[in-house]
């Protein structure tokens, strides 16, 4: 290798690091912070921001009742979009739904969760709960049908201000003053902590 090819190497190999320090460093500042994380447990659970006023809606309940937003003026809502035939739903339902039964525990009057199908009709949502971890209608949580998805559209757009393909599950949260101040894309598992710190934090605000 004669001195110019020399000289080009080293030119190139001196460019390479700088463009990989480059890329670290804007990592580094781009990604979560572990502090940042345990301020901020929303940040941890993976929830988008929103500001929009959350849509209306007035739907049958599993009880036999209607539910709508309106009554629940006042409250902190989980507004969770499923079905019984997205295996992803099936798999966060049971840990949802304890985590609503510990939310309503811990601030009487000042929550709801709201599990809002996408079925046909009521009979796959019945057989759904009326099987094992369940065994019947579960506490702690509204179950409500949309079988349109005008519901699950309405809140998909707003949220980003644009309608995407709606897929399932996605869950929304509505602030007591009917602000939706954010969303949940994809399911999680409820039990783990952030998600009872972020809800905790917003209800005791």
């Amino acid at each position: 290798m004669n001195r110019t090819e020399k000289l080009w190497t080293g030119v190139a190999v001196v460019g390479a690091v700088a463009a990989l320090a480059t890329f670290t460093y804007d990592v580094y500042l781009t990604r979560p912070k572990v502090e940042d994380l345990r301020r901020d447990p929303g940040a941890a659970l993976g929830v988008d921001r929103s500001s929009a006023a959350a849509p209306p809606f007035e739907l049958a309940a599993l009880d036999g009742s209607r539910v709508s937003l309106s009554q629940l003026s006042g409250k902190v809502v989980f507004v969770n979009f499923w079905a019984t035939w997205c295996p992803p739903c099936r798999d966060e339902m049971p840990s949802m739904i304890q985590l609503g039964r510990q939310l309503e525990s811990r601030h009487p009057g000042k929550f709801r969760m709201v599990a809002i199908s996408v079925d046909d009709g009521w009979d796959a949502v019945k057989e759904y709960f009326a099987a094992p971890p369940f065994g019947g209608p579960p506490a702690g949580v509204t179950v409500a049908l949309d079988t349109s998805a005008e519901t699950a559209r309405a809140y998909y757009c707003t949220a980003r201000g644009f309608c995407p393909d709606i897929k399932f599950p996605e869950t929304y949260i509505v602030d007591s003053k009917g602000k939706l101040v954010g969303y949940v894309v994809g399911p999680r598992d409820w039990a783990q902590p952030e998600a009872f710190e972020y809800l905790d934090r917003l209800i005791g605000s």
